[in-house]
C-alpha cells in the first residue's frame, strides 16, 4: 500500500513539474502599491535554455532585465530581478497558471511592493 501511495505522489509531482510556460513575448502590467491608479505596460520574454526556464523583463525602452532564481510551481511563478532605477533586489511570487497567466507581487526586503501581471502570447 505504501508503494502504491508513493507511486501516486511521484506521478502527481511529475505531472505538475512537466507543465511549461508558452515561450514567446508575454504582456502585462506593473502597478506600484503607492500609485494603484497608474499601471504601466510591461512585457516578458519567456524561453527555455537547456531545459531551464528563462525570463527577461522588457522595460518601456525595450531594455531587458534578466530574472534569476526562476521557478514554476503548480500554481505560482517565482523569480527575482534587480529594479533598474535604484538597483534594488525584488522577489516575485505570481499566482496563476501557464495557460491563463499570472498575477502577484514583487517586493523588496523592506516590504515595498508592486503588482505584476503576465498574460501568455
Amino acid at each position: 500500500m505504501r508503494a502504491r501511495a508513493a507511486l501516486v505522489v511521484w506521478i502527481v509531482a511529475a505531472g505538475c513539474a512537466a507543465e511549461r510556460l508558452p515561450e514567446g513575448r508575454w504582456t502585462g502590467e506593473v502597478t506600484p502599491a503607492n500609485h494603484p491608479d497608474r499601471p504601466s505596460p510591461i512585457a516578458y520574454d519567456i524561453r527555455y535554455e537547456g531545459g531551464a526556464l528563462r525570463i527577461a523583463i522588457v522595460g518601456p525602452d525595450g531594455g531587458l532585465l534578466p530574472a534569476h532564481d526562476v521557478r514554476l510551481a503548480p500554481d505560482t511563478l517565482y523569480f527575482g530581478f534587480n529594479e533598474p532605477e535604484a538597483d534594488v533586489p525584488l522577489q516575485c511570487a505570481l499566482a496563476g497558471a501557464p495557460a491563463s497567466g499570472f498575477d502577484g507581487r514583487c517586493a523588496d526586503a523592506a516590504g515595498k511592493w508592486a503588482r505584476f501581471t503576465m498574460t501568455p502570447p
